[in-house]
């Protein structure tokens, strides 16, 4: 009798992979197939499957990674258990849904080729060109699996050592990470979430995971997860749970939005608007939650904001946790510690005691601030002792170390661990990173034009509502096209254009209705064509085509964008910013010039700057350069001097004529006196030992190093061309050099190759017409730099859909995991069988030592008198074989073929048994050290607060080290496939 949890195979569609018993009604059971997200439904009395129960032996999987041989099965109920070494258990439901081949149902498969068949031509999934291709799969996916750098491959990045070293450190402890990434604007905390999400969910580490995000930030993380990270976010909104509850009956219980998807991006301002909504959230578990904008989580002076409140409930929820933050730490103090709080309740339990250990900590920042912080530096022992005072707190650790057991560096970063913030904070300065241009002003003051202005102040009196950006915008914000061209701005625009032909300008504005005026004067100017537009009204693919379009060399010289084009696009390619009007928010100031103010950027970036003299433009451009000098250097914190002078900035922006003079006179002296002590504040509390402890060249670039060489391998190319040949795509040069577009034909089920895009995705992203023909088609590019210069194009790594929709393809349940071909001219004689092992350590992906416990491929032939021939597995990869049929009713080969299933699949093990032994104890060997390394830096961070007697964490650490390296020291052997070689 079928009963929910237990595992099946489908008879007739093996494809399915594990099948799992959801519900039985009546007559009829109801199976899901989780690796193709496939149900099946069923009559129970002719159901075609057959119950999966593993024997004693055979290897049991689950999806968190685990694996063992399976010692005994025990009975639960109506569901089975097995039982590995040391008791570890796994339930029947808790299996992989990628069934693993047994030994005998392979024999059983290679006996049958060719059985009940008229015809000389074999099935595709047991030809040679099959099996050779699931060996090079799965020889990618072992490789994948173990290396150092999986998770950090795949992602559309330019390769900036800082970031990758904040990922490294992020992913390389046994505990999900919960950190403050603080970076200042600009250096790229929204990619450094994103790559440190990509990783830990690459390796399997992360499975849930909740982005909460302002309002006017939500598609813009939408947009960098798609085109950076390959991975669609669920964006609840009103319009997903508008849609989500149509067809619930009045009464009903309703879904709940967070448990629909696991990938999840909300804005905190619809929550906040949500109580409903806030209830199902606080029913949800998350593995990752990354909140951006954090420091508007407020908690100070007996004050604490409904946000933070919301924030502390969900993150208590949650394993890990990302919280971004670019505002400078010391300007908050209180709000800090309890932001710091909901990362590590245990450490920052009490504000006094963080406020005296910081004022400790800012002391010995002051003992070494002769310490060569620059991490190009090797910093040395020598730098220690000569730098470090007699009379500091760490003088006595300092001359206690054992200078053997660790560089001197890594020493100085567990310090800044346990005496500052270290341990859950990072944070990167531009002036610490280096590498960033000069900014230069180009002011241009326009005088009014009387009988335009005249017309503005007519309209501001008009539409009193939205007299204030008229003042600022003039008409080119209203329906009164007949004046645009009037516009002093747009006179002067003219002739900067005709200047400037040759050079990549860029054309910021805050309002959508400016853009388009825009769009109207320069298409009747310049002619259709000749400039791209960037705003939010354009489809996603719409904005990639405008923006590759912009970054060709012999492509459009002007990008015309509303705010949603400073938002993560990167245009260092271009010198010249226009900021065509200047909006109160001086962030979005600073991200529109942090477009071309980044790491990358050649030249020096010209702000050009136009304004009319007398008018709001005047305003807002005397409160920027005059006060805060935004255009000379970036702006921290410009949102604390707006609230401060608030009402006198928006007093002169609505009457410019009346208030400008004293606004000028009175006003920007002050506004420039504070904003230049709140720098000098900014910069005497920097924190060099924490930047220090934030990066490390070294180290990055061997991330970096590593993934290069990924790169220039050529092994995924061939595979993956091959294979998608195989299946009936056709695969052409495109029209941009060093890219293919790949097409699926209407004879391909849409959906039916994993990573290519629906016909629905096309035209959600497209605004153009795609029903003229039945054809999927995708441009693609192995070459990351192509990538780089082309949004439009997806880059084809290791960790693309495509190519891992390939690999499981390929390595796919009775899908070359037999042959049998003739190998003519190989020098040998009878039949010799190639057996197919899949070494695996059995080590659940949560620990994070994939990258030295992944598992490993190994390949032997044994002949029929069990002969080791496995030094000619070279040439049998090189060699042209011919497949033919297993002989039917032959008693010898019968016989020959019973020997390879018993005494030589015996031989085939003890042939690899050696290679899998001295790799699990260099596994274990290693294992063991990054434990004890995890314990020993654990050790010295309590040690040094004086909390290390007794601790848990630190028991727990330490029982680690010796459990670990006793558990991966036991290798499992899984047989994956076999080939019958008739060799003449």
């Amino acid at each position: 009798m079928f009963k929910p949890g237990q595992r099946y195979v489908s008879q007739s569609e093996p494809e399915l992979g594990l099948g799992v018993v959801s519900e039985v009604q009546g007559r009829t059971v109801k199976f899901m197939f989780p690796l193709v997200g496939q149900v099946r439904l069923y009559r129970v009395d002719n159901a075609p499957v057959e119950r999966f129960i593993l024997q004693p032996g055979e290897t049991a999987k689950n999806e968190k990674g685990l694996s063992f041989s399976v010692e005994s099965v025990r009975e639960d109920g109506d569901l089975v258990v097995y039982v590995g070494r040391g008791g570890r258990e796994i339930k029947e439901a808790d299996l992989t849904a990628k069934q693993m081949a047994r030994p005998s149902d392979l024999f059983r498969s290679l006996t049958r080729i060719g059985a009940g068949s008229k015809s000389d031509i074999l099935s595709e999934d047991v030809s040679s060109k099959a099996f050779e291709r699931r060996r090079r799969a799965m020889e990618l996916s072992c490789m994948w699996k173990s290396s150092p750098v999986r998770g950090m491959i795949g992602p559309r990045l330019d390769m900036i050592p800082h970031q990758y070293y904040l990922c490294y450190r992020a992913c390389s402890s046994s505990t999900l990470p919960r950190l403050m990434l603080s970076d200042e604007v600009g250096l790229g905390k929204t990619i450094e979430a994103g790559m440190i999400w990509h990783a830990l969910n690459a390796r399997g580490r992360v499975n849930r995971t909740l982005i909460i995000v302002p309002e006017t930030l939500k598609h813009q993380w939408m947009i960098e997860m798609k085109r950076r990270f390959n991975q669609l976010f669920t964006l609840v909104d009103e319009g997903y749970i508008r849609g989500l509850f149509i067809g619930v009956e009045k009464g009903a219980p309703k879904p709940n939005p967070f448990l629909q998807s696991n990938n999840i991006i909300v804005a905190i301002d619809f929550l906040m608007s949500q109580p409903a909504l806030i209830e199902d959230l606080l029913k949800t578990q998350w593995d990752m939650t990354i909140i951006d904008e954090a420091h508007h989580l407020v908690c100070e002076d007996g004050f604490t904001s409904h946000e933070y409140m919301l924030a502390n409930a969900v993150l208590a929820r949650s394993k890990g946790v990302l919280l971004l933050t670019g505002t400078p730490l010391q300007l908050h103090p209180e709000s800090q510690f309890n932001r710091l709080k909901m990362l590590d309740p245990a450490r920052f339990a009490d504000y006094g005691a963080f406020i005296k250990d910081q004022e400790e900590y800012r002391k010995l920042v002051n003992d070494l601030a002769k310490l060569p912080t620059d991490p190009n530096h090797q910093m040395s022992w020598d730098d220690l002792y000569e730098c470090v005072p007699k009379n500091s707190k760490i003088r006595p650790w300092l001359e206690q170390e054992n200078s053997k057991a660790m560089t001197a560096g890594e020493w100085m970063r567990r310090i800044v661990d346990a005496m500052g913030t270290g341990s859950v904070v990072f944070r990167n300065t531009r002036k610490g990173v280096g590498g960033f241009p000069k900014r230069k002003l180009d002011e241009i003051c326009l005088e009014p034009n009387p009988r335009y202005r005249e017309m503005v102040e007519l309209a501001a009196e008009k539409d009193l509502d939205a007299s204030t950006d008229i003042q600022e915008n003039g008409l080119l914000c209203t329906r009164y096209s007949d004046g645009w061209e009037l516009d002093e701005r747009i006179v002067w625009l003219k002739e900067f254009l005709k200047k400037h032909k040759n050079d990549k300008i860029l054309l910021i504005c805050e309002s959508i209705e400016v853009v388009l005026a825009l769009e109207t004067i320069l298409t009747d100017y310049l002619g259709e064509g000749a400039f791209s537009m960037f705003h939010e009204d354009m489809t996603i693919m719409a904005r990639d085509k405008a923006a590759a379009n912009f970054s060709k060399e012999n492509g459009a010289n002007l990008l015309i964008a509303s705010e949603i084009g400073s938002e993560g696009r990167n245009f260092q390619f271009s010198h010249h910013l226009v900021l065509f009007d200047l909006p109160l928010d001086a962030a979005l100031v600073e991200q529109r010039i942090g477009r071309l103010d980044r790491i990358g950027q050649t030249q020096d970036i010209i702000v050009h700057v136009p304004y009319v003299k007398g008018s709001g433009q005047e305003v807002m451009f005397r409160w920027y350069n005059d006060g805060l000098n935004a255009f000379g250097a970036p702006l921290m914190s410009g949102g604390e001097l707006f609230l401060k002078y608030t009402d006198s900035l928006i007093e002169a922006l609505a009457n410019p004529r009346g208030c400008l003079d004293d606004f000028v006179k009175n006003v920007i002296p002050q506004v420039k006196k504070d904003c230049e002590a709140m720098r000098k504040n900014i910069e005497k509390g920097r924190d060099r030992l924490l930047e220090y402890n934030s990066r490390n060249p070294e180290k990055a670039k061997e991330i970096t190093d590593e993934i290069l060489r990924i790169d220039a391998q050529h092994e995924l190319k061939d595979l993956l061309l091959e294979s998608l040949h195989a299946r009936g795509l056709d695969v052409d040069n495109s029209a941009i050099e060093g890219c293919c577009v790949i097409t699926q034909g209407p004879q391909i089920e849409e959906g039916s190759v994993a990573g290519m895009p629906t016909r629905g995705m096309i035209a959600a992203q497209s605004e153009e017409d795609e029903q003229g023909t039945d054809n999927i088609c995708l441009t693609a590019t192995f070459e990351r730099g192509v990538a780089m210069l082309h949004d439009e194009v997806d880059f084809l790594s290791l960790e693309h859909p495509l190519a891992q929709g390939t690999i499981d393809f390929e390595t796919g349940v009775n899908h070359g995991t037999v042959a049998c071909s003739i190998w003519n001219g190989s020098g040998l004689r009878g039949l010799v069988m190639q057996y197919n092992f899949v070494v695996e350590l059995p080590v659940p992906e949560e620990w994070g030592v994939s990258d030295i416990v992944g598992p490993r491929y190994v390949c032997t032939l044994v002949d029929a008198s069990g002969q080791d021939l496995s030094e000619h597995l070279k040439a049998v990869e090189k060699a042209e074989l011919r497949d033919v049929n297993v002989p039917q009713g032959n008693k010898a080969v019968d016989a020959t073929l019973c020997y390879f299933a018993k005494e030589g699949l015996a031989i085939a093990k003890r042939n690899v048994s050696g290679v899998a032994k001295e790799y699990a104890d260099k596994a274990a060997a290693a294992v063991e050290a990054r434990s004890e390394q995890e314990y020993q830096r654990m050790n010295h961070l309590l040690t040094m607060r004086g909390k290390a007697g007794n601790n848990a964490e630190l028991a727990q650490l330490r029982k680690n080290v010796a459990e670990r390296k006793k558990i991966v020291a036991n290798p499992q052997l899984r047989l994956d496939a076999i080939r019958l070689l008739v060799c003449r």
